[in-house]
């Protein structure tokens, strides 16, 4: 695990590690009626998928946050367990998870190397991070996702065309790094999962969603057509050199 003097890769490593950022999270996150829209949308589509599992599982939520997503996992879950390699966060979830008593348990850890045993849960959940992460990186939390799961991962990931990708290329956003479909498929695959279901989890114009990964083997129904190439394929904007 990387330092907290800031000598990480990509800035995500760092970046939710100062205890105030946890204080106004969610508050920042939904003052304006964009940020209350998406979270409604974000909110559909997570309950939506998890329709899809079946009941009283043991589920991961990495990163956890301020564990916003444990009302809704909980519908599903018969215990959660919370990782984040932010204390800040960890502090926070932590008050939550006292008020609640409902088998929450938090864990200080890095997604990169999930402080778990393999098949120590049945489902990983995970929104919002992978699209933070340089796409090598995202291999490697999925690898992770899939080791420590038994019957599959629901993650969010930001996906785009080819068309959409010259759109979005064009904008000032910093580190951050969408994937092509085909992309998807090549990860999913390198870490022994398959696509089950895809849904759009943000605004109409945005490219963020949420994924249903099984483990090969399982009859999968893939939203996405996938096709042939390679991560390394993929031009990657403000990538680490």
């Amino acid at each position: 695990m990387y330092e907290d003097r800031g000598d990480a890769p990509y800035s995500a490593k760092v970046a939710y590690r100062d205890p105030s950022v946890a204080v106004h999270y969610e508050r920042d996150r939904y003052r304006r009626a964009l940020g209350r829209y998406t979270h409604w949308r974000e909110q559909k589509v997570v309950r939506r998928l998890l329709e899809r599992l079946p009941e009283g599982i043991t589920v991961l939520d990495c990163p956890c946050g301020t564990g916003r997503w444990w009302p809704i996992l909980r519908s599903k879950a018969s215990s959660i367990t919370g990782v984040d390699i932010s204390e800040g966060m960890l502090a926070y979830a932590r008050e939550r998870a006292d008020i609640d008593k409902s088998g929450i348990t938090l864990v200080r850890g890095d997604a990169e190397s999930l402080p778990l045993d393999d098949n120590s849960v049945d489902y990983v959940f995970s929104h919002a991070l992978m699209k933070h992460l340089p796409i090598p990186v995202q291999a490697l939390v999925l690898s992770e996702f899939a080791r420590v799961s038994r019957n599959g991962v629901l993650c969010s990931f930001s996906i785009v065309t080819h068309l959409s990708y010259e759109v979005w290329r064009h904008r000032d956003l910093f580190e951050s790094f969408p994937i092509l479909r085909e992309q998807l498929a090549w990860l999913a695959s390198d870490a022994g999962l398959t696509i089950s279901g895809v849904e759009r989890c943000t605004t109409p114009v945005g490219v963020e969603r949420l994924v249903l990964l099984v483990p090969e083997g399982v009859t999968a129904h893939a939203d996405l057509d996938t096709g042939a190439g390679s991560p390394s394929d993929f031009p990657r904007k403000n990538a680490p050199s």
